[in-house]
């Protein structure tokens, strides 16, 4: 087994799970290290394995690779032939569009809806312009796809894209969000995954 990722708190660490539900849902085989982000000796121990003190972090051998779309985008050129991405160049461009979007925005709904737990719930945020925004951004994103796909996933078939966007979900659900049908569909998809129960699990153990 030549892959090993290193990731956060399985309670709250919302990039981890990205890079985690990759390497778990497509088979590919890894060692994880899970390390406690809040102890004080943390960033003592992440620089073993990243530069930039974060998780999470894919080592490949002499791979390393720190950050969640990077490890995606690794990960689907490596292992090709397990289609990561959407196989049309329509979808795949759209996925990355989207993927990329909520990797490098939506400041205002990760810091007013922050990630206290994945298993928790009635949770309380600031209603304000610039958060309700991104709301609506988010949920029209994922609507968008849900219906040229017709489900399970947003573009059918589970693909990274999924992966990006997975946590969005959980912080509607946490916040008592009022989102579509369609939405809601796609959220109890996701806690239907067995990948995603054993997840929440290892997070209720921790």
């Amino acid at each position: 087994m030549s892959l090993t990722l290193i990731i956060g708190s399985k309670k709250t660490s919302t990039w981890s799970l990205r890079a985690w539900l990759i390497l778990k849902y497509f088979k590919i085989p890894f060692k994880e290290v899970v390390l406690d982000t809040y102890k004080k000796n943390f960033k003592k121990k992440i620089l073993k394995y990243s530069p930039t003190k974060k998780v999470p972090c894919l080592i490949d051998k002499k791979n390393k690779i720190w950050d969640s779309l990077a490890i995606g985008e690794y990960l689907a050129e490596k292992y090709y032939k397990k289609k990561l991405w959407p196989t049309n160049l329509k979808k795949r461009t759209l996925a990355r569009c989207i993927s990329a979007e909520i990797h490098s925005g939506f400041f205002n709904l990760r810091e007013n809806l922050s990630m206290k737990n994945f298993s928790g719930k009635n949770f309380k945020y600031k209603k304000n312009k610039n958060t309700i925004n991104e709301i609506k951004r988010a949920q029209f994103i994922i609507d968008s796809c849900l219906k040229k796909s017709k489900g399970p996933f947003l573009f059918g078939k589970f693909s990274i894209a999924d992966c990006m966007w997975i946590p969005v979900m959980f912080r509607f659900k946490i916040y008592n969000v009022k989102v579509s049908l369609n939405c809601k569909k796609y959220l109890n998809t996701i806690l239907m995954m067995p990948e995603i129960q054993e997840w929440l699990i290892d997070g209720l153990n921790e």
